[in-house]
């Protein structure tokens, strides 16, 4: 009997020893996982080119693409809070979407941003002009309300205003885990040829960071200094190769997640 516990012992430790960390899914984009209120655990990624919201079930099959609409000359910036009963009583799943475009001026330039809630089908729930930050906050017991934070960067210094909504639904738990504020960064024009501009907002506590541009091997091409003082940085890739190059930001002791940017 000793003989036998203890054979079993020390395969339990063997197993154990050689046990590892193996790749289960390998996501082209930043991935993100949620659960939602009837159809339980689901990943979801942004895809920035194609303007959708990609989302996948447990065994990584896709389950549903949700087009953004996202109006001519803006880029898709952000996708977050999917739900299916959280911004309406029906059946289908919503979204919210920010996106942006750049516009030049005679002596400078700014950015306009929107969002919007949309249904599945891409028709449109709710259109916020300017809002840039979307949070979900508790405001009393049982009671969330989306805070949408507006600017207007036409003039300087920028107009700023906050939309508070009542929301038909209660957001689950996994919703308000996934959406804390955090640094977002998106490079456009991607793909690219000769000047790109990789907008960000560094976190309210943070000053500065740096952003690292690699190449599809992993070796560093270059880094540049940023600062909350600004909105974005402007890149010359006409003397780059062609091909796939990986940029992200690293602050304190922080640092994003990595995102392709193509130069042809």
């Amino acid at each position: 009997m000793k003989k036998l516990i203890l054979s079993s012992f020390f395969l339990a430790l063997f197993v154990s020893l050689n046990a590892q960390v193996t790749l289960d899914k390998k996501y082209d984009y930043s991935a993100s996982i949620v659960k939602l209120e009837t159809l339980g655990y689901k990943y979801f990624l942004m895809d920035v080119p194609k303007e959708e919201c990609r989302i996948y079930n447990p065994d990584h099959s896709l389950f549903k693409t949700i087009d953004c609409n996202i109006p001519p000359n803006f880029y898709l910036a952000d996708v977050k809070f999917i739900s299916e009963n959280l911004f309406d009583n029906d059946a289908g799943i919503e979204i919210l979407c920010t996106y942006y475009k750049y516009i030049p001026t005679q002596t400078s330039y700014y950015y306009e941003y929107d969002s919007k809630i949309i249904n599945e089908n891409g028709t449109t729930i709710l259109t916020i002009d300017g809002a840039r930050y979307n949070y979900i906050h508790q405001t009393e017991e049982n009671v969330f309300k989306l805070f949408s934070y507006c600017f207007d960067y036409k003039e300087f210094p920028e107009t700023v205003w906050t939309n508070i909504y009542s929301l038909p639904g209660t957001p689950i738990v996994s919703i308000l885990e996934n959406y804390a504020p955090e640094l977002w960064m998106e490079a456009f024009p991607n793909p690219a040829s000769q000047t790109v501009k990789v907008a960000y907002n560094l976190p309210e506590n943070v000053n500065s960071g740096i952003l690292h541009l690699l190449d599809n091997s992993g070796r560093q091409v270059a880094n540049f200094i940023i600062d909350n003082h600004s909105d974005h940085l402007a890149l010359n890739v006409e003397s780059f190769n062609s091909g796939v190059y990986h940029y992200f930001i690293e602050y304190g002791n922080s640092k994003t997640t990595s995102k392709k940017l193509v130069v042809r």
